[in-house]
């Protein structure tokens, strides 16, 4: 099955075709590793999320999540399409400003930002600057009144749903009152907005009624004792996809002491963004309500739930080694330590692209190039019989796969979107001279002589 619960498409080869094009003559033109991007899938997923909350609710906005795919090529694609930015960084930042988004559709998340990266913020006008902390207030109050600018601000909270990490402000309502009214001495800062993430690839529409709860019950105090009106609610994203799941703690350690796989993930156990949507506007509606709160602004921030089906990545099975003990490894030119880590955590599909109708017969420990033993694509794995020269397609690979590459021991990879089989390189694949470019060579001349050759 592919990434949406469908049968992949095939054509006459068995090759599988990816956005109208065959993957494996994409594997041959440009080399593997290499990503694919379905232009299509991206921008069809991007209207269909807009459309599944604008269907119920009419103030909606959406916010691409820099961190998750920042690959300018992929995030012009969303951009041409009206989805807004949403960065944590002030990289995330440059590139929004370098892509032309418009500063009022940038949001200014992440923690532990500086007093110069809020005043970068700030220069650039952005539409939004959500608060993690009271320190964080503080300096965000201090860059304003030095630059003189009206700021329109956000305060993230802890729902105490979801992640339970260092992000955002406790939920104590009392606190966050004082807080503001300390902070509302500033004219300067508009607060505006409540926001609230709970984490990634969630699959319970409970998280997100919790968090609006918690974030209107908030929305009522702050009226009471500051007499602001929060007008925008942003529930961040985290948003599941179907067949992607995080791998559970009895899972995780099946997969990696036993080399158990995890089962695959139930398709119909994930609401689709239709229930999403529902669940979260009608809560929303119905605290707004309760509270006598005007109905604010919706914000959205996802990003599986837009690229995460819509990228794959190409490895190439360069050899197979056979141990006595009847382990097989497949060694692959892409390495999981360095261009998949999500593979580490995450359940992802893994299909045979130049013989998708093969018969899974045999079990492999799929490898990459890296001299770690940790450098396992897949453990244990069921596939056809691979042979060398074989093209492995592991797909739903559009959510964090490139944001958390490296160059550890070898270039990072290209990127290529495609479609109706028209492909476009959008990243070259790196070069030694880029992975050094900001190394300084020692000048062999001047070093001291000594011993040149091996022990």
């Amino acid at each position: 099955m592919n990434h949406t619960g469908r049968r992949p498409s095939i054509n006459d080869h068995d090759h599988l075709v990816y956005g109208g094009s065959d993957v494996v003559e994409l594997a041959r033109r440009y080399g593997t590793p290499l990503h694919v991007v379905d232009e299509s899938a991206l921008r069809r997923n991007y209207r269909a999320f807009l459309g599944a909350f604008r269907l119920a609710y009419r103030e909606v906005s959406v916010f691409y999540s820099y961190k998750t795919n920042c690959v300018p090529g992929v995030l012009g694609i969303l951009h041409e399409e009206g989805c807004g930015a949403e960065v944590v960084s002030p990289y995330e930042l440059w590139i929004a400003t370098r892509l032309r988004v418009p500063p009022s559709r940038i949001i200014y998340n992440g923690v532990n930002k500086s007093v110069d990266d809020l005043r970068g913020a700030i220069q650039h006008g952005v539409g939004l600057i959500n608060v993690d902390s009271a320190g964080e207030l503080h300096r965000l109050s201090d860059a304003a009144k030095a630059l003189n600018r009206r700021v329109n601000v956000g305060l993230r909270i802890d729902p105490a749903v979801g992640w339970v990490a260092h992000f955002g402000l406790s939920p104590d309502v009392d606190r966050i009152a004082a807080l503001v009214e300390t902070a509302g001495e500033n004219r300067l800062l508009n607060i505006r907005g409540l926001h609230a993430h709970m984490g990634s690839g969630i699959r319970d529409t409970r998280d997100y009624r919790k968090a609006v709860e918690v974030m209107a019950r908030l929305s009522c105090k702050l009226r009471e004792t500051s007499g602001i009106q929060i007008d925008q609610f942003d529930v961040g994203g985290g948003f599941g996809l179907p067949t992607v799941k995080t791998l559970t703690l009895r899972e995780t350690v099946g997969y990696k002491l036993f080399n158990r796989p995890p089962p695959e993930p139930q398709v119909g156990s994930c609401p689709s963004i239709e229930s999403f949507g529902q669940v979260i506007t009608s809560v929303l509606r119905e605290c707004c309500a309760r509270y006598a709160l005007r109905e604010p602004r919706l914000l959205l921030e996802p990003g599986r739930a837009i690229t995460g089906n819509a990228q794959i990545l190409l490895v190439t099975v360069c050899e197979i080694k056979r141990r006595k003990n009847g382990t097989a490894y497949a060694i692959t030119d892409g390495g999981m330590q360095n261009i998949a880590f999500p593979l580490s955590y995450e359940y992802h599909t893994c299909l045979l692209a130049n013989r998708v109708g093969a018969p899974s017969t045999e079990r492999y420990f799929v490898t990459g190039p890296l001299c770690s033993p940790e450098d396992l694509l897949y453990r244990n794995w069921k596939l056809p019989e691979l042979r060398e020269g074989d093209v492995l397609a592991i797909m739903d690979a559009g959510a964090y796969f490139t944001s958390f590459a490296n160059n550890f021991s070898y270039p990072r990879p290209p990127v290529v979107t495609v479609s109706d089989g028209v492909s476009r390189l959008v990243r070259q694949r790196e070069t030694f001279e880029q992975m050094t470019a900001v190394d300084t060579f020692p000048d062999p001349l001047s070093r001291a002589p000594g011993g040149t050759g091996l022990p």
